[in-house]
């Protein structure tokens, strides 16, 4: 009896492993989702400039990072914000869509986002024992579908954070990242509603 069903069991592997070998052969596509995955170009510049740059361009991308993730096919936009300073755009937050289209011309992508962390506007308010910041961050974001040739979003986000302690105490990075928080969950929404999932 136990021959009869190690004998089963080893043709049940056997079967199991030439149908994987056979789905291959056929030339079915081992990742189908991802193929039909729409193709998104991350543009992000970071203008703030702050002593704590380095940390407010890790949450944003950490940010984009999580809610793209297994949703979209993302490739870095570095040498698309080379192409366009090579026509002439130094400021990229004044480029056109048909500046960004041309950037992307020949290229196999079919959205692009841009993003822009601007400088904070700071404001200081003191009481005899307390100190108060508040911290405003700005974010433009953009994104356009290139095969269509048209925006989808085209807006700007603007959240405000405030924080008091004794005086002395209370520093501008922390309420910066409060501010950049309240900014991600309107861009978050935005970029869900507005970023097709799948190619065109």
């Amino acid at each position: 009896m136990k021959k009869v069903l190690i004998t089963l069991l080893v043709l049940m592997g056997i079967v199991f492993s030439q149908t994987v070998v056979f789905a291959n052969e056929t030339g079915a596509p081992v990742n189908q989702i991802s193929s039909k995955q729409a193709i998104v170009a991350l543009l992000f510049v970071n203008n703030a400039k702050t002593t704590y740059d380095n940390e407010l361009t890790e949450k944003i991308m950490g940010n984009f990072a999580a809610q793209m993730k297994d949703k979209y096919q993302v490739v870095a936009g570095e040498p698309y914000l080379e192409r366009l300073k090579k026509q002439g755009i130094v400021d990229i937050a004044t480029a056109e869509r048909v500046d960004i289209i041309d950037a992307f011309k020949g290229e196999n992508v079919d959205y692009v986002i841009y993003c822009e962390l601007q400088p904070f506007v700071r404001k200081e308010k003191f009481t005899v024992f307390t100190q108060g910041i508040d911290m405003t961050a700005t974010i433009p974001l953009k994104i356009i579908s290139l095969k269509e040739n048209k925006y989808l979003y085209n807006g700007k986000f603007v959240e405000f954070a405030t924080d008091s302690t004794w005086v002395g105490m209370v520093g501008n990075k922390s309420v910066s990242l409060k501010a950049l928080d309240k900014t991600f969950e309107k861009m978050n929404a935005v970029i869900a509603a507005s970023l097709p999932l799948a190619k065109l």
